[in-house]
């Protein structure tokens, strides 16, 4: 009787199988993989903001150490703007290694 096969971490192609996070840091390559790295803090806004607050509002750029946060209604801007600076502290967590947000500007875009 034949030994039972071992497992092969191999695909059929041979070769060993690429993480796909290897796969896109070779497809992206090192200038794209900076640009989405700068932006991985929107991934977590929820958590940066708090659930009712990421329901209402949104992230759109980061220009000149400016977060420019698109929001449902000029109440809802006015309200970011008065804590501004505790969400300032929070994000600063979730920034890139060197990255630097030095202002927040909310601007009503309507429906989120």
């Amino acid at each position: 009787m034949a030994a039972p096969r071992k497992p092969n971490n191999q695909s059929r192609r041979g070769g060993d199988p690429a993480s796909v996070q290897a796969l896109l840091n070779a497809a992206l390559g090192p200038r794209l993989k900076n640009e989405l790295s700068r932006y991985s803090f929107v991934l977590k806004w929820s958590e940066i903001v708090g659930a009712d607050i990421a329901a209402r509002s949104c992230p759109d750029s980061l220009r000149n150490k400016t977060l420019y946060v698109r929001v449902a209604d000029s109440a809802w801007a006015q309200e970011l703007s008065f804590q501004k600076l505790t969400i300032l502290k929070r994000l600063q967590r979730f920034l890139s290694h060197g990255e630097v947000v030095e202002d927040l500007h909310f601007y009503v875009v309507g429906k989120i």
